[in-house]
């Protein structure tokens, strides 16, 4: 009886643990348009994130829209690096969970672009200039459990995105 009780006890313990360790894990829905993305996410602490332009690895890679895959992804998609910008959205007295940021718009923080050549040159910039048609991008810091987003601008400026969970490409 008393066993019952401390095993009971034990798996009560542990299942709250869990419980209250995946609450802090918890990711509010991102929304990410052709124009600008709201991320409640982010703070006045941790709000910062990159976007980056995507080409395909080889000539012969493309990717079905309907079946894509986040493996698929991963494998066929390269980084860009004329087109990479990091930011640290600043507060600005708006609520993160409402604050819209715009790619072609100034938001009242500055972009980084890395240096091509010279490491103590980092370029500036207010904003990015609009999503590119037919093109991939990728977004990455918009979530606290480090999920990729993938999104893909097609020719009629319908956005696709696609969640990649760090279970995938912390393995990758």
């Amino acid at each position: 009886m008393i066993i019952k009780k401390g095993i009971t006890y034990l798996a009560g313990t542990i299942f709250l643990l869990f419980a209250f360790g995946c609450i802090g894990c918890k990711e509010a829905k991102v929304t990410i348009t052709k124009d600008y993305v709201i991320n409640p996410n982010w703070d006045e602490v941790d709000n910062s994130f990159q976007i980056i332009r995507m080409n395909f690895k080889s000539v012969n890679d493309s990717i079905n829209l309907q079946k894509a895959s986040p493996p698929e992804l991963l494998k066929k998609l390269m980084e860009d690096t004329s087109f990479s910008y990091t930011a640290n959205v600043k507060y600005n007295g708006e609520k993160y969970s409402n604050r819209k940021v715009y790619f072609n718009r100034d938001n009242g923080f500055i972009w980084r672009k890395p240096p091509d050549i010279d490491p103590y040159r980092v370029s500036k910039y207010e904003t990015i200039g609009e999503l590119q048609q037919e093109t991939w991008y990728l977004l990455s810091g918009l979530s606290n459990v480090k999920t990729l987003y993938y999104v893909y601008l097609d020719s009629l400026d319908s956005l696709h995105t696609f969640r990649v969970p760090a279970s995938y490409w912390t393995n990758y």
